[in-house]
């Protein structure tokens, strides 16, 4: 992982740096950029600017790129609501590197740390299994509530509304039966 490089500019206080953020967003020259630091007590060059502003704009279309691809995956758990975020995201990541794989020639792949491969996909089956298995226990807790809730219910039906409980239960048999 890459360690983020601290500049000047990144030390400024807070108000400051936001409008030097804001001013590289507009487009501003550079040189209005330095003098507007300057008159804020620091100095820095045109290339620490150049340096900030490219970090800057990287970061921002980074963050843009990661927005459009969680909003294509909110779009499509949208569209099928079986799918939950998590799965959309496993999914996406299994897909990419299953492509990663294939698009590689038997050379690549030979110079490759497979070692490494088969750590990235066994994080990738960990991350679906332990899903599933958050699913499957949170099925269970939903369906015990469930229960206790019913049984809650017809509890206080009997005791409190004891026709009502004999008709509901009348019914529910004759459902049980049809099915």
């Amino acid at each position: 992982m890459k360690n983020r490089k601290h500049s000047k500019i990144d030390k400024l206080d807070p108000p400051v740096r936001e409008a030097v953020d804001e001013m590289i967003r507009a487009g501003a020259y550079y040189r209005e950029i330095v003098d507007y630091i300057k008159s804020h007590g620091v100095s820095v060059s045109t290339a620490s600017v150049g340096r900030y502003a490219k970090n800057l704009m990287s970061t921002l279309d980074s963050l843009r790129m990661s927005q459009e691809n969680f909003r294509a995956i909110m779009e499509e758990t949208e569209r099928y609501p079986n799918l939950d975020v998590t799965e959309g995201i496993l999914r996406i990541a299994g897909n990419r590197l299953i492509n990663s794989v294939n698009e590689m020639g038997e050379s690549e792949i030979a110079g490759r740390d497979m070692d490494a491969l088969i750590r990235h996909t066994s994080a990738l089956t960990r991350a679906v299994a332990v899903k599933r298995r958050a699913d499957v226990q949170n099925k269970e807790v939903l369906e015990m509530g469930l229960e206790q809730f019913r049984s809650l219910i017809f509890e206080a039906m009997a005791e409190e509304k004891p026709e009502l409980y004999r008709e509901v239960k009348k019914f529910l048999k004759m459902k049980t039966e049809e099915v």
